[in-house]
């Protein structure tokens, strides 16, 4: 009888143990395919003469948060004349300006459409490239040679 009992104690213990791995492999696929469709787009984007106010603007993206920065000659390392944030929308079709900041030189308001590549991301038609890309590289060092920097 103690052996009968002990075996469906060990059973059932297992069962338990085995229902624990696998709630916990559900959630860990869960975690990292949220994850995963952030991280691909997340990083720094350019864009050169952004909104025909600014010399340079950029684009940050980190998860599902966006910031959009706009600069004059005074370079990428100092304050931005204007500052937007927002967010990707459930789709990822479209960024949420939610604060547009005080400068009235700022057109980053309501939504506008997105489109993504590995190296760039499409706001409303105009394209900001990926820092990291050739594309990203020569238009800092454009700006840079530009402004005197």
């Amino acid at each position: 009888m103690s052996i009968t009992r002990t075996t469906r104690r060990t059973r059932a213990k297992i069962a338990v143990s085995i229902g624990a791995l696998a709630a916990g492999s559900l959630i860990l696929t869960a975690c990292s395919g949220s994850s995963d469709s952030g991280s691909k787009r997340d990083g720094t984007y350019y864009i050169k003469d952004v909104n025909g106010t600014s010399k340079l603007g950029q684009l940050v993206v980190k998860g599902n948060s966006v910031s959009h920065h706009e600069y004059r000659c005074d370079g990428v390392y100092e304050k931005p004349d204007v500052t937007s944030t927002g967010e990707f929308n459930k789709d990822q079709s479209q960024i949420i300006w939610t604060v547009a900041g005080d400068d009235t030189r700022n057109e980053r308001t309501g939504s506008e459409p997105i489109s993504t590549s590995d190296t760039s991301i499409s706001i409303s038609g105009s394209v900001y490239v990926r820092d990291s890309s050739d594309a990203g590289k020569a238009l800092l060092d454009g700006f840079k040679a530009k402004c005197g920097k």
